[in-house]
């Protein structure tokens, strides 16, 4: 059976595949590993239609691995402004970095180098040895994980069977087609096996799946009913406008959310509103500030709630203090909810 749905799987793909930047074939005919490590980072949670654009920008600016090792932290957080997750951008560097100084710039070839740098789990290590160097592995995203539960009919949701998914998987490993066929089954999980409402009837390994036959499909993968609602947190944040039309910011710590990138002047982040405390910078002037609205903002783990406020200052007060020209903000390291802010006040 596996057989006949890797043949069908990889005719499909043939003809059906979808058009995507890091699949960009060189004389091997094969994807630059370069373009699959990269990739593979910025799609860590967060959507293709979204990183499409943003991956063609990013090699346009950092076209080798050598380019991307020579670069700043606060280079590539900025330009990972939008993209969300800044963690990857950090991983992404310090992985660029030791791949230039230990692997002579090149993607290692090896399961035990990949696992090792930072931001690359066995997911992403077999993404990248499969698909960048055809090597036999099978990386389970969730494309793959939803199409092997389907055609098995595993009534369980994921999280339960992923020793199951995982012997499943050995079943579909290719020695000479290995690239197109994990590629083939991301795009099948996005385009014919879908999360929801599954296009069954132009399936073209319908005649194999066991959800199908049961006509169990619309229900699998079994969904954890999630009843806790996300938590909230509150802080308050301060624009701060000298006379020049610049705003007050500064680099936010090396850890915890946002770390070390820039930041307009808030409150320490609090479980309850009542315990929030107004930031050191702004006790000195707190008189006189204008109240200018509220900001909710989802983050993957809790939702942010924000009172924003204005106030008009003169730049020889604050002679240590960073300044950012209101009009580059939108184009600055600001992470995305500082920028949401500053479209409430300006």
């Amino acid at each position: 059976m596996e057989k006949q749905i890797i043949s069908k799987l990889l005719r499909w793909y043939a003809t059906s595949k979808r058009d995507l930047p890091w699949r960009l074939i060189q004389k091997n005919n094969l994807p630059n590993p370069y373009y699959v490590f990269v990739s593979e980072y910025m799609l860590q949670q967060t959507t293709v239609p979204t990183v499409k654009p943003r991956f063609e920008e990013f090699i346009k600016i950092w076209p080798r691995l050598k380019d991307l090792a020579k670069t700043t932290e606060p280079k590539i957080l900025k330009f990972w402004s939008g993209l969300g997750y800044y963690s990857r951008a950090r991983n992404l560097l310090k992985a660029a970095k030791i791949i230039d100084k230990n692997f002579q710039s090149k993607i290692p070839k090896k399961y035990e180098d990949l696992i090792t740098l930072p931001g690359i789990g066995d997911y992403t290590a077999k993404a990248i040895l499969g698909i960048g160097y055809n090597q036999s592995v099978m990386p389970l995203d969730a494309n793959i994980e939803r199409i092997f539960a389907r055609l098995y009919a595993f009534n369980q949701p994921l999280i339960k069977i992923k020793k199951k998914l995982t012997v499943q998987a050995q079943l579909f490993l290719s020695k000479k087609y290995s690239s197109n066929l994990i590629q083939s089954l991301m795009d099948y999980g996005s385009l014919i096996c879908t999360p929801r409402s599954p296009n069954c009837s132009i399936c073209k390994i319908q005649k194999y799946c066991l959800s199908y036959t049961k006509k169990i499909q619309n229900t699998i993968p079994v969904k954890i009913k999630n009843t806790k609602s996300k938590p909230k947190k509150y802080s308050r944040a301060y624009v701060l406008v000298n006379e020049q039309n610049e705003i007050i910011v500064r680099k936010r710590s090396s850890k915890g959310m946002l770390a070390s990138m820039l930041e307009i002047p808030n409150d320490d982040w609090m479980k309850k509103k009542s315990l929030l405390q107004r930031d050191s910078l702004v006790k000195k002037i707190e008189k006189n500030l204008i109240r200018k609205g509220n900001l909710h903002y989802p983050f993957s783990h809790f939702d942010l709630h924000l009172e924003i406020f204005f106030k008009k200052i003169r730049k020889t007060n604050f002679p240590k203090s960073k300044w950012l020209s209101i009009n580059k903000y939108s184009n600055s390291q600001l992470p995305t909810v500082m920028k949401k802010i500053l479209e409430i006040v300006i």
